[in-house]
């Protein structure tokens, strides 16, 4: 009995790590998904497709939600290992930035795009918690980047805006 009630706390802390993951959380909300339904390759596949209006991919990967939780057997230590390499490619410490600002710091510093380097590096693309019509110093930075008005926008918008035209570079 005793063995049966460890083995279930281990499981519901083990839950619980897996579950609290920032970067696939915030893959989800850009794509619009719940992240508990699909791996981190679902999502930014997903994300793809939406960038790319592909309906029957989009249905496709959708088919797919709640599969992913299934299929992976590594339990979430596949994506410590990819934020220390992500981070590694940035220049930067493991753990600091979500999968998503690694990337997009990788590619500003690929692109020698100091400001958007600067504007991740100093944190203030995390600012939210205001309401929509405040405009934060970063928002307002990078719409002027974007040449766009930082009130019409959030600034997840204006991130999804910015990798938008790093994708049309390519």
């Amino acid at each position: 009995m005793r063995t049966l009630m460890i083995s279930a706390a281990a499981l519901a802390l083990t839950a619980g790590i897996a579950a609290a993951n920032p970067g696939l959380d915030q893959l989800a909300a850009q794509a619009g998904v719940s992240a508990n339904d699909y791996t981190q390759g679902q999502l930014i596949q997903l994300l793809d497709a939406q960038r790319d209006n592909d309906v029957e991919r989009i249905n496709f990967i959708k088919s797919q939600a709640g599969n992913g939780a299934a299929i992976r057997s590594d339990m979430g230590a596949g994506s410590a290992s990819t934020d220390a390499q992500l981070a590694a490619a940035a220049g930067v410490e493991p753990g600091r930035f979500t999968i998503n600002e690694l990337q997009l710091l990788i590619e500003a510093k690929r692109d020698n795009d100091t400001q958007m380097t600067n504007f991740i590096l100093s944190g203030q693309n995390r600012a939210n918690g205001k309401p929509a019509n405040v405009v934060t110093p970063g928002q307002a930075q990078l719409a002027a980047l974007l040449g766009v008005d930082a009130s019409q926008y959030t600034l997840a918008e204006l991130t999804a805006l910015y990798a938008d035209q790093i994708d049309d570079r390519s």
